[in-house]
């Protein structure tokens, strides 16, 4: 069997060993990775079973004091 050596981020590394099983190499776990077609609905019961960590308190200053927008203003014509 040819081996390839390829590089990772560190960030996509940490995400590979976090998806790698016990007993499963790197290698059998990109191809389990790559094998796997999930529905959309899949990906809502991943996020529903570990939802991502929201910061509530900043949340809530935004909605009190939101960040001004970037857009122009739009001049409204005289009728």
């Amino acid at each position: 069997m040819t081996r390839k050596t390829i590089s990772l981020d560190l960030d996509v590394y940490r995400g590979l060993k976090h998806r790698q099983t016990r007993h499963e190499s790197l290698s059998a776990t990109l191809r389990r990775m790559m094998a796997d077609d999930k529905d959309p609905a899949d990906y809502l019961d991943e996020l529903t079973a570990n939802p991502p960590k929201v910061d509530v308190a900043l949340l809530r200053r935004r909605q009190e004091n939101p960040p001004p927008s970037a857009r122009p203003l739009r001049r409204r014509h005289a009728a």
